[in-house]
């Protein structure tokens, strides 16, 4: 694999309706793939760092949306997953927050300035967008939803 051709959103890190009962099992799941996909080193580190900032505030936005994070080493290079559940789950045990539509970001430690707010922001700004949110519900077919996401300008 082209290391230097990497997608920020690639169609090998897009899961459709996944059949998952809470966030680490998404977690873990999201980050073995990033892990066989070529996009971090460390599926422990990385996964260490993403819980750690969930811990600090919950990344779920309302919408059923949640784009949790991480920025650290073991990230080869910038990606966004997606993930979407069969039905909505629980995010998190202290807050009663539902999602389905889950965007796990992750960036490497020595990335230019703060790109992973920018993914973040750039990501926000579309899912606002309710014809955007509701193709990410509905859309069966992977290569449509891969396209759709990669409207996002980042």
């Amino acid at each position: 694999m082209d290391r230097l051709n990497k997608e920020v959103i690639a169609k090998e890190m897009i899961f459709l309706d996944k059949n998952f009962g809470n966030q680490d099992e998404i977690l873990n799941f999201i980050v073995e793939n990033a892990k066989k996909n070529g996009y971090i080193l460390d599926e422990a580190v990385f996964l260490k760092s993403v819980k750690k900032r969930e811990e600090e505030v919950s990344t779920a936005i309302g919408y059923s949306i949640a784009i949790p994070h991480g920025k650290n080493e073991t990230v080869n290079f910038p990606f966004i997953s997606f993930v979407r559940t069969k039905k909505e789950i629980r995010w998190t045990e202290s807050n009663e927050e539902k999602v389905r539509l889950i965007f796990l970001i992750g960036v490497p430690e020595k990335s230019e300035g703060k790109l992973h707010l920018k993914f973040i922001s750039q990501l926000s700004k579309k899912l606002l967008d309710d014809n955007f949110r509701e193709k990410l519900l509905v859309e069966s077919d992977r290569n449509k939803v891969f396209t759709q996401l990669n409207l996002i300008e980042i």
